[in-house]
């Protein structure tokens, strides 16, 4: 993804809004951060390979503002970092935050050769019946719904369907009720 494209979508009904709710969700308590999260946004309209900017809570550095413009322009701060990366390669901004030139599936599968993997899905198990440890990873699309063909693919690699119950919720909900889950555990 280009770094000025991005910039260019923020306000145009685009839904990159919905990445700063992703991360303040996941990533943001009261008076700190997480630091055992790692989200991994994957931005796919590029013109060469998808981007992956990923922000571990446990290499952070500071961010200035976490108001929806200042989470935004560190998403598009670490694509520029990543500009002119080649398949597979990675680079890290002045923050910690890194992005890598590597594809959804690919990103899927490396997990799921290392962690539990769960997609979240209505008809999956529900959350409250599944052990789930620290180390679990969990995928979630933003509201454009997952092609079919990503979703099979998942499945054939072992990641597990999981429920956070009846309503279908935005990505930032999801993982407020996933990271509630796993704090009450």
């Amino acid at each position: 993804m280009d770094p000025a494209a991005f910039r260019a979508s923020f306000g145009k009904g685009e839904g990159v809004e919905y990445l700063a709710d992703i991360l303040r969700a996941a990533l943001f308590i009261s008076q700190g951060h997480r630091e055992d999260v790692t989200v991994h946004l994957v931005l796919e309209k590029s013109r060469d390979y998808s981007r992956v900017v990923t922000f571990s809570g446990n290499q952070l550095g500071s961010l200035a503002d976490l108001h929806e413009r200042a989470l935004l322009s560190a998403i598009a701060q670490a694509l520029e970092a990543g500009r002119s990366l080649g398949k597979d390669e990675s680079a890290s901004d002045s923050r910690g935050v890194m992005v890598q030139a590597t594809s959804f599936e690919h990103l899927v599968r490396t997990a799921a050769k290392q962690k539990p993997v769960y997609v979240l899905d209505p008809g999956g198990i529900d959350i409250r019946d599944l052990e789930v440890g620290p180390e679990a990873v969990f995928v979630m699309t933003d509201h454009t719904p997952m092609p079919r063909n990503t979703f099979k693919s998942m499945v054939r690699q072992g990641v597990e369907k999981v429920s956070l119950g009846p309503v279908v919720l935005h990505a930032s909900q999801g993982i407020a009720i996933v990271l509630n889950e796993l704090d009450r555990r």
